[in-house]
């Protein structure tokens, strides 16, 4: 140290060691060169040995006096050689080193004085008034307090002037890190002498047992020239002759049943359960434990009470070694045979711990090696003893968060309850944490005779990736979008495989998100990448830590966002207008509109007034639509109203169809609330009444009282009675937007596609109502979505007493007023601005009534097979041949038959006109006559469906005769319209012409309609070929058809499919007779039949089974009454009273809607 740094006295420690001699003059060099100046930091400082210190030489040499040594010499020689290492480990730093001594200085001081005050006090202190003989008190206890208070300050000066020498010495830092480089350089070259000298003994030792000792040479020269050595003693060894194979051969079974006698009876009881499976050969037992390891001991005696000896040891799992090393070898054969000794048991212990030893040796090795390879930073490898830990997902969640691992070890196999049990060992187990956690009550499946700790660490991994799913499973399963299967959610588990597992979640009706996890990292996967799926993605992998618990929510809000921004997305182009009144206030939305929601739009429509709105909110439950009434205030923007829509289903699919509907829902809510109001400002009385159930749009009636609502309070002037009933009907009708000033005619408004009258919420259905209701059209939303005009059409209905001249009145129609003279219905159409009420403009419009419709309830009564086309007060047109039960909307136009029914003859007669190659033709005759009864349009509404598929099986039987009339021809004759006769001419060479004869007809079996078909022809008691042919028909069934041994029966549904069959019989008949030569068909048969309609379907739903008019055969006959009959001598039926033709009109109408 330089002179110039030291202040105050030093100890010891502060003089120099330097020694006089050759480096006295480097050294009186430095002193004069660095007097009045700082020493140079970079200077290595002189070594305080002398000349001998390394090598025999000093460690610097004087310059020659008067030499100049060059700086770049001057700098290698302050350097050190290459040959000593520079230390950079173990250093601490110096402040660390002062901080811990000011620590450990207060702690000593504090601990001091507490022990200061639990010593004694001295007794002239405690005894105040004894005379003080002088100022210091020397009593024993004082002087023992201040002797260990000096003895503390000794220790702590001492440690302070160690600082103080280190605090120095750290000025010099480059020359003190060389002094440390060199001096670990020196021990490391003194241990290397140390160890030549221990090498050199160890050498020494050994060559005591390699030394040859001195050859006996008297005794070597007495052997050699005499032959014997009368000094060494003769021992009479007799050499055992060699053994044959046969010898080897016996020994070995003597062995064998020497190990077989002991085993089997002396050793019985002492070999432990495990060694139960053992085989004895070669001399040797094999005791075998399945999946651990095979042991060959042998006997050396034939005492069955000596021990047994280790020959051979061999692992039974894999992977491991073949062959056990020589040295391992020799220390197990040495181990065994000391634990033979005490039997078996120890044996098989002893082996036992060492293979649960080696499996778990190499489940690390194996888990090294993937912490070193592909598991890289993803697996903590750590060797407990002799258990095994493993951490996986170790960077899943932070240095702070929850860790997950398995702990490998070796479980002792006792019984819970202490008991002892020879079959119970030990065994290897794993303890499972998961978020540092243990799990108990999962018990983690792994093989143990093929060790892999790869498959190990997957199905560890799979169990916890599947609690993760299932619980995010099961917590999403509660919100009812997936409970009640509106969306899809599919959970995928594999046992062994984590990255097969995968939970489906249905976002919206196109879009599906695949949630997996990745096996080595532990982090979620999102499938199929967008942008927004990859933000989710990112902030589960980052924001949470109990991906179980809470995992959910991210799946949820990624739906909500993905559901708005679809269902934004379908509404702009359905013509909704997204957009958000100004300062709303919060308190309003917090309290007026649905508090769990995890997103919220504003959308309304280009008609609507400006204060109302239709606001989306998008929750875990699914989406609730509100319409909500805006007022404005200076400063913000007020919710005075708001309810909610009702919708069937939780997240219904945001297609253009239902945003379509929604928007006529929506306003049809709207109109409906300010009706309402505008009711209860004129303190009107009114009424809500439900809908019709299948109405899709489903807004209440309301019911409101006439003589409240018009000047005259419903009274005449003339007679001062009631003109109307006074009860009004008021319903929402739809959208119109088209306009105002163009009447659009009932047979060009777009028809509903698969609705009904009854489904439009119309429960009288009146055709004559002018009013365009959009419905579901296709070509309606692409004009909302232009921004066209569209008005609510709502309808308001009343009833006036009808006089019966009232009837004969000719149309004398307003364009926004229907009159039903029968029922005395007006029907008023008043369009308004949606947000608008309508209840002045009805009023305005209350008196403008007449109109009649005549055949409105019979249109509405068979409005499942009949659909009007067009009616005025004159001609109605309507289209038939859709079955009961379907509804009239869907059917096919190809499948169904017009018909014309014209009553604006002054003659009053009804005409029935029927279109071309109609079935029907055949009997309109009939069904005119039947028309102009009293059944009228009814009875032929009746008929015509009843009728339909036996004249299509007809038309089809005189056709089908075509192409065979050289072997015979159908006739079909008409005795009635529910009677037919099927006349078949069969031509033969050999005799005459057969005439086979089958009745058709329509009868009514407790309450159902059914066709009897039988043969009437004359033939013989016992029948005839004819009959057996007809026999496997009448013996079988169909769909709605059922065979009665000689005849059959069938349903309308199902009697085209009977006479088709029928027919076929009969003409593979004609077609095995040989037919003349010569054709012999009457001219009837080569009049070209007409073409067969093709089939309309007569069910819209699978029917179940009808049962057959008859069980039994003796019940049936002569119970079957006709359902109507024709003219001549069949009209026995239709001779009755007219009360008991209207009660058989209403009993089929009954029926029919029974089937349906």
């Amino acid at each position: 140290m330089d002179s110039g740094e030291r202040n105050g006295s030093h100890t010891n420690h502060d003089r120099d060691q330097r020694p006089n001699g050759v480096n006295s003059e480097v050294f009186v060099a430095e002193k004069v060169q660095g007097k009045g100046k700082e020493p140079q930091q970079n200077m290595t400082p002189t070594s305080p040995m002398g000349p001998n210190a390394l090598n025999g030489t000093a460690s610097r040499l004087p310059a020659p006096e008067g030499a100049v040594i060059p700086a770049d010499m001057q700098e290698r020689l302050n350097q050190l050689p290459d040959e000593i290492v520079h230390i950079t480990q173990g250093f601490m730093p110096l402040s660390t080193l002062l901080t811990r001594f000011a620590q450990k200085t207060h702690k000593d001081l504090a601990t001091k004085i507490v022990e200061l005050a639990q010593m004694p006090i001295p007794a002239s202190a405690v005894n105040r008034n004894a005379p003080h003989a002088s100022t210091d008190d020397n009593s024993a206890e004082n002087v023992a307090k201040k002797h260990r208070l000096l003895e503390f300050a000794q220790n702590a000066h001492t440690d302070w002037t160690k600082a103080f020498v280190i605090t120095s010495w750290s000025r010099n830092i480059e020359d003190v890190r060389k002094l440390i480089d060199l001096k670990v350089h020196l021990d490391k070259e003194r241990s290397h002498y140390f160890d030549a000298i221990n090498a050199l003994g160890e050498v020494r030792r050994e060559l005591g047992a390699a030394r040859i000792p001195n050859p006996d040479l008297k005794t070597a020269v007495q052997v050699l020239s005499t032959g014997t050595a009368p000094w060494m003693p003769e021992f009479d060894y007799i050499l055992p002759p060699p053994l044959t194979a046969k010898d080897l051969a016996s020994t070995i079974a003597n062995l064998n049943t020497l190990l077989s006698i002991r085993l089997n009876l002396h050793e019985y009881d002492k070999i432990p359960w495990q060694f139960k499976d053992y085989s004895i050969k070669s001399g040797r037992v094999c005791f075998r434990v399945a999946g651990e390891f095979d042991v060959d001991l042998g006997i050396a005696d034939e005492d069955p009470e000596s021990q047994f000896w280790f020959i051979d040891f061999r692992l039974l799992f894999s992977p491991s070694l073949k062959e056990l090393p020589g040295p391992a070898f020799r220390h197990l054969e040495d181990k065994i045979n000391i634990v033979l000794k005490d039997g078996l048991l120890g044996c098989y212990q002893l082996l036992h711990e060492v293979v649960l030893t080696h499996k778990i040796s190499e489940f690390r090795r194996q888990a090294f090696e993937l912490s070193r390879g592909k598991w890289i930073d993803a697996l903590k490898v750590e060797l407990l003893n002799r258990s095994l830990s493993i951490q996986y997902w170790v960077d899943r969640y932070g240095k702070d968060g929850p860790k997950s691992w398995i702990i490998l070890g070796v479980h002792s196999g006792r019984r819970k309850d202490g008991r002892p049990d020879d079959k119970t060992t030990s065994r290897l187990s794993i303890r499972w944490f998961r978020n540092s956690k243990e799990v108990k009550e999962t018990e983690i499946p792994f093989d143990s005779i093929t060790i892999s700790a790869v498959s190990l660490l997957k199905t560890v991994i799979a169990i916890h990736v599947s609690s993760i799913l299932t619980s995010i499973y099961e917590n999403m399963q509660k919100n009812p979008i997936f409970a009640k299967h509106e969306a899809n959610l599919t959970l995928s588990i594999s046992p062994d495989d984590p990255a097969e597992s995968n939970l489906k979640v249905q976002l919206t009706k196109s879009e599906h998100l695949t949630v997996s996890m990745e096996p080595i990292t532990g982090k979620f996967v999102f499938s199929p990448p967008s942008q927004m799926i990859a933000s989710m993605e990112r902030s589960i992998n980052t924001l949470t830590k109990d991906p179980a618990s809470d995992g959910h929510r991210f799946i949820e809000n990624l739906r909500a966002f993905v559901t708005m921004e679809d269902i934004t997305s379908h509404g702009l182009s359905a013509g909704w207008l997204r957009d958000q009144p100004l300062k709303i206030n919060k308190e309003d939305l917090e309290t007026k509109l649905a508090k769990k929601s995890l997103r919220m739009a504003w959308f309304r429509r280009a008609s609507w007034v400006q204060n109302w709105w239709a606001v989306l909110q998008v929750g875990t439950d699914g989406e609730r639509w509100f319409l909500v009434e805006t007022e404005s205030i200076p400063s913000e923007t007020r919710i005075s109203v708001s309810f909610e829509m009702k919708i069937s289903g939780v997240s219904p699919t945001p297609t253009y169809g239902f945003l379509s509907r929604l928007s006529t829902y929506a306003a049809a809510l709207i109109a409906h609330f300010v009706n309402l109001k505008t009711l209860h400002s004129l303190h009107a009385r009114h009424t809500l009444q439900e809908t019709n159930p299948s109405s899709r749009v489903k807004v209440p009636f309301i019911l409101m009282r006439l003589s409240e609502l018009l000047p005259s309070k419903n009274r005449s002037s003339r007679t001062n009675k009631a003109w109307a009933r006074d009860c009004v009907k008021l319903m929402f009708q739809g959208l119109e937007v088209t306009a105002p000033e163009e009447v659009v005619p009932i047979a060009q408004l777009p028809a509903p596609q698969g609705k009904s009258s009854k489904a439009r919420g119309d429960d009288t259905a009146l055709p004559t109502v002018l009013v365009g209701i959009p419905g579901e059209s296709a070509s309606i939303p692409k004009q909302l979505a232009a921004g066209e005009r569209a008005v609510v059409v709502t309808e308001a209905r009343m009833s006036v007493p009808v006089p019966q001249a009232l009837t004969i009145l000719k149309e004398r129609v307003d364009r926004d007023i229907a009159f039903d003279a029968k029922s005395g219905v007006f029907a008023f159409r008043l369009r308004s601005k949606v947000g608008e009420t309508v209840i002045p403009a009805f009023i305005e419009r209350a008196i403008r009534v007449e109109r009649l419709v005549d055949f409105v309830e019979v249109l509405h009564k068979h409005e499942k097979t009949l659909k009007c086309e067009y009616i005025s007060l004159g001609r109605i047109i309507f289209t038939y041949g859709y079955s009961e039960s379907a509804d009239a909307m869907e059917a096919d136009d190809s499948t169904t038959y017009k018909a014309t029914v014209d009553f604006g003859s002054t003659e009053s007669v009804m005409t029935l006109e029927l279109e071309k190659n109609n079935p029907h033709i055949r009997i309109v005759d009939t069904l005119t006559q039947v028309l102009n009864e009293n059944q009228g349009l009814d009875g032929v509404a009746t008929l015509l469906p009843l009728t339909l598929p036996a004249l299509r099986a007809l038309d089809a039987v005189e056709g089908a005769w075509g192409s065979l009339s050289a072997n015979g021809q159908a006739l079909v004759f008409v005795r009635a319209v529910e009677w037919y006769v099927i006349r078949y001419n069969i031509f033969s060479k050999q005799s005459a012409p057969r005439k086979v004869m089958f009745e058709l007809r329509l009868q009514q079996r407790r309450g159902q309609p059914w066709w009897y078909i039988k043969r009437t022809d004359t033939r013989d008691r016992d029948g005839d070929d004819i009959d057996a042919v007809l026999k496997p028909l009448w013996n079988s069934s169909g769909t709605g058809w059922q065979g009665m041994r000689v005849n059959a029966v069938a349903q309308p549904s199902g009697m085209e499919d009977l006479v088709g069959q029928l027919d076929e019989v009969m003409r593979n008949f004609a077609s095995e007779v040989d037919a003349p030569a010569i054709d012999v068909a009457p001219v009837i048969a080569q009049v070209k039949p007409p073409q067969r309609a093709p089939e309309a379907p007569m069910m819209a739903t699978p029917q179940r089974q009808q049962p057959t008019p008859n069980q039994s055969q003796n019940q049936s006959q002569g119970r079957n009454t006709p359902l109507s009959h024709g003219k001549g001598s069949q009209n026995q039926g239709r001779n009755t009273s007219q009360q008991s033709q209207g009660q058989q009109r209403l009993g089929v109408n009954r029926e029919i809607v029974e089937i349906d």
